[in-house]
């Protein structure tokens, strides 16, 4: 188990995605049965605080519920288990990091074009070359990753069916 949190917090941690949420999420994939907010702190040795932040993360973007507790002694603490389908997995992360990195750069890009084609239009004098082509370039970028998010959601709706 712990091998295997510790590969997924050092891969997930490359994507941009908090080691400390990843290895929450492998931690309650890795385990048979939910776990409360205390054993996933002594397990990983982090504070409540670092605990719970990640926790509410992880349910915002679906890969964690929160599980029906059972009667009995400590019956009050919430429970929290992984989504353990690998697809389902895949297309919330897909989706989480496409609405947070791909989307607000294409529109930072639409913006960066626009302002550049305004004082393109405005300028007392023709644009030097390095100007045009950079604003070329900024144009085909984001022209690319406008067609990279349409092909992705269309992509990601057919595997959620």
């Amino acid at each position: 188990d712990r091998r295997f949190i510790e590969v997924w917090g050092d891969m997930a941690s490359s994507w941009g995605v908090s080691k400390t949420m990843a290895q929450i999420y492998a931690l309650l994939y890795a385990h048979s049965g939910p776990l409360d907010t205390d054993e996933i702190m002594a397990t990983l040795d982090i504070s409540r605080g670092n605990a719970n932040m990640n926790l509410h993360k992880l349910m915002e973007w679906e890969l964690v519920r929160k599980a029906e507790r059972a009667p009995g002694p400590g019956a009050r603490k919430d429970l929290f288990e992984a989504e353990k389908d690998v697809w389902k997995l895949t297309l919330r992360v897909a989706r989480e990091r496409n609405a947070k990195e791909i989307l607000p750069v294409a529109r930072s890009l639409g913006e960066i074009d626009a302002e550049l084609a305004a004082v393109a239009s405005r300028a007392a004098r023709p644009l030097t070359a390095q100007e045009e082509a950079f604003r070329a370039n900024v144009h085909e970028m984001r022209l690319f990753l406008e067609l990279f998010n349409s092909l992705s959601e269309r992509m990601l709706r057919m595997l959620e069916t």
